[in-house]
């Protein structure tokens, strides 16, 4: 009987040809992901609010203090920069807008706001009779992208092997109705300093051959539950 061992080693060579891979070609861009072809657009608005002010007005109203304050919220959560406060200028009711200016500032400040973050200004409002003071600042929103409905599209047969039109499309567009800051997608926050005391006393615990983790209480210890054991 002859050998087969030949054979055998022929087949062998063939299946490992046939499932090397091969090198990448120079140049070659690689294969785009779904965040490339489902891409999020994110665009800087304005987000604004009047004040009503009538001439002779020397106070806030409670529902516009409560609506500063909720203004206020949104700033302190989405806004970026500073916020705007501005005044109406020869307007008829120019004198009673500055008084309600400063209390309009102290309400944001009272709210959460730096003071230091409340920008002044002012705007030509002439030949009204009573223009409203304004509070704006810049936030980021995100527009998700337009996914090609699957009806319309063949996912049976692929015939480059590659994902059809909408792959992944739909966790793109979940993702750009979820995040907190749009401006994440464009760029990272900024880090807070390092804790430099608490790494000196770490550090000279651990030359000190002592333990470097905090004490932890009896109350503090987690039990594994029996239903688990």
């Amino acid at each position: 009987m002859k050998s087969r061992l030949p054979l055998l080693l022929i087949s062998v060579s063939a299946l490992t040809a046939c499932a090397s891979v091969p090198d990448p070609i120079p140049g070659m861009a690689p294969n785009p992901t779904a965040a490339d072809n489902h891409r999020i657009e994110v665009t800087q608005t304005a987000q604004r609010m009047e004040v009503p002010v009538a001439p002779g007005d020397v106070a806030l109203s409670s529902a516009a203090r409560a609506q500063l304050h909720a203004f206020a919220n949104n700033y302190l959560r989405y806004g970026h920069g500073a916020l705007v406060l501005s005044t109406p200028s020869g307007a008829g009711n120019s004198d009673a807008a500055s008084i309600v200016a400063n209390e309009t500032r102290m309400s944001l400040v009272e709210a959460g706001v730096s003071y230091a973050a409340v920008a002044g200004s002012s705007y030509d409002a002439s030949g009204d009779a009573a223009s409203p003071i304004i509070v704006s600042f810049s936030r980021y929103e995100a527009q998700a992208p337009e996914c090609a409905p699957l009806w319309e599209q063949d996912l049976a047969h692929q015939s480059n092997n590659q994902p059809w039109e909408s792959f992944g499309c739909a966790t793109v567009s979940n993702l750009a109705a979820m995040i907190e800051d749009p401006a994440d997608l464009l760029h990272p926050r900024a880090q807070d300093p390092r804790d430099g005391a608490r790494r000196t006393t770490v550090m000279d615990a651990y030359r000190a051959g002592e333990q470097t983790h905090a004490e932890r209480t009896a109350d503090e210890r987690v039990s594994i539950s029996n239903a688990v054991q």
